[in-house]
């Protein structure tokens, strides 16, 4: 169980501090039953979830675990799908991802950045708002983990990439 201040990983809203564990007083919530209260790094939106949620829950990686990440990433090999329809695809891409690792998150990356040459103007529009999705999950766990600003992650999320 992770208590108040503890920062977690929570499905696809990524990085996440708990502000409370309580039995919320709202009506819409299950009456004696704690929850979560956590407050998103992404956007500062408050979440509800049950202490047994059904979503990913997990603590964020550690200096050392992004750092191995960033250094293996280079000889991580892309996961492009079999197919050329785009629906077939974006379900690929959204498969990759469900884990809700920083590794599942960074082949997901690394895959659709390949599959189209690293360039950015050639990836269709569906693929740009999961590789947005699974970039900015990535990069906030990243700059959490190594004390850096999201964009310092970012860099060094792309230099590893292209490596």
């Amino acid at each position: 169980m992770f208590s108040p201040g503890d920062y977690v990983i929570y499905g696809d809203s990524g990085l996440c501090r708990i502000e409370q564990v309580a039995v919320p007083d709202f009506d819409t919530f299950e009456k004696d039953k704690p929850y979560y209260f956590l407050r998103s790094e992404a956007d500062g939106s408050r979440i509800y979830t049950p202490i047994d949620t059904h979503q990913p829950l997990r603590a964020p990686i550690t200096q050392a675990e992004a750092e191995a990440l960033l250094s293996q990433l280079p000889a991580m090999q892309p996961c492009p799908p079999n197919t050329h329809d785009r629906k077939s695809v974006l379900q690929h891409y959204r498969q990759l991802m469900q884990p809700h690792t920083c590794q599942a998150l960074a082949c997901t990356v690394k895959s659709i950045l390949t599959q189209h040459h690293g360039m950015l103007s050639r990836v269709p529009s569906a693929e740009q708002e999961i590789l947005k999705k699974a970039e900015q999950q990535l990069i906030s766990e990243l700059s959490a983990a190594l004390h850096l600003s999201c964009s310092e992650a970012q860099s060094q999320l792309r230099r590893a990439i292209q490596a």
